[in-house]
């Protein structure tokens, strides 16, 4: 089996894809800001962090010189680092990096002879009010600077996609599941709602994900260049919904439109108080009411994805056990 590079190693999702390119044969050269993270999450999954087929790799992702010799001798590559934030004072940074980044990695790994290349994109990059998304849909619209900085890095491997470089793109939605060592902005949401944080949700929807589910979709698509895949999931208008199910418990919730919100969640972005919601841009994200059409995925690849119970089951169960809810909070997914 082939070595590939993959960037983002330390990350959530980034734990996962490893776990299944091992599963899968594969030789992981995992790179990161810092190896020690690398090695500490991967032990979350019950991975061993000294496992033969493991490289590691440290680094920047928008420094030539480190991608370039990370990437030597790896027979594909896949780019699954960014920086994500809907907080005001991350914005620039974040549009910055992201961009270059992405530039960066693919261009290296491209200079490298890699016969297979992934960009992990985002739903956010392709988002269109009210539209139905597809691997066909064209760059969306830009509502603030996590989707422009998703915007512009797709348009990057568009370009060098376009150019006949071997790339291929991955779009997940919202990512949810166990074993995430930073907490993620999705997870979190879980969390809040089981604490009773979120009585209120923007009205619209948005598609949610399973982080193992999006890890098979990049395993996959590293044998299929030139294609862009939407990853299997469920379009959501109220996760509490789907959370009362599994748990048992009521989580009375009110959906309320995007204007009626929008006053305190900008105070929130403004300020960076940490007492008020600041995710307006993830609030924007909800109201555009977008809906995802995976179905080439599972015709060109076969992977169906989890339920949204599934994930949101599995979810739940690991935010117990690792203590970010209660165990009463968690309600009958630990009778299960």
């Amino acid at each position: 089996m082939s070595t590939v590079l993959l960037t983002g190693a330390s990350g959530f999702l980034g734990i996962h894809i490893v776990q299944r390119l091992l599963d899968e044969g594969h030789r992981v050269r995992t790179f990161a800001r810092t190896l020690t993270k690398v090695r500490a999450h991967l032990s979350l999954l019950g991975v061993d962090p000294h496992h033969p087929a493991v490289e590691v790799a440290s680094g920047d992702m928008t420094d030539p010189a480190a991608v370039r010799e990370a990437v030597a001798g790896c027979e594909r590559a896949i780019h699954a680092a960014a920086t994500f934030s809907y907080r005001r004072g991350d914005a620039e940074r974040m549009l910055r990096e992201n961009r270059l980044g992405t530039t960066t990695v693919l261009d290296a790994a491209i200079d490298a002879g890699c016969t297979g290349i992934v960009h992990v994109s985002s739903f956010a990059a392709l988002v269109r009010p009210e539209a139905t998304l597809d691997h066909r849909s064209p760059l969306g619209v830009t509502l603030g600077p996590y989707t422009q900085s998703k915007v512009d890095s797709e348009r990057a491997a568009r370009e060098r996609q376009d150019a006949g470089a071997p790339i291929s793109v991955v779009n997940p939605g919202a990512v949810i599941g166990p074993h995430d060592p930073y907490l993620g902005e999705s997870n979190e949401v879980v969390r809040d709602i089981l604490r009773g944080r979120l009585p209120t949700w923007p009205r619209g929807r948005m598609q949610w994900v399973d982080v193992r589910d999006t890890a098979e979709v990049v395993s996959a698509a590293l044998g299929r260049p030139g294609r862009r895949y939407l990853v299997p999931g469920e379009n959501v208008s109220l996760p509490h919904a789907t959370l009362r199910t599994v748990t048992g418990h009521r989580l009375p919730a009110m959906r309320m439109p995007l204007r009626a919100a929008l006053p305190v969640l900008q105070l929130g972005y403004a300020t960076g108080w940490s007492f008020l919601p600041h995710a307006v841009e993830g609030s924007r994200l909800i109201a555009s009411d977008t809906r995802v059409d995976y179905s080439a995925t599972v015709d060109e690849l076969g992977i169906r994805g989890r339920s949204l119970e599934e994930s949101m089951r599995d979810t739940v169960r690991w935010l117990a056990e690792t203590g970010h809810i209660s165990a009463r909070a968690a309600g009958q997914c630990l009778r299960i």
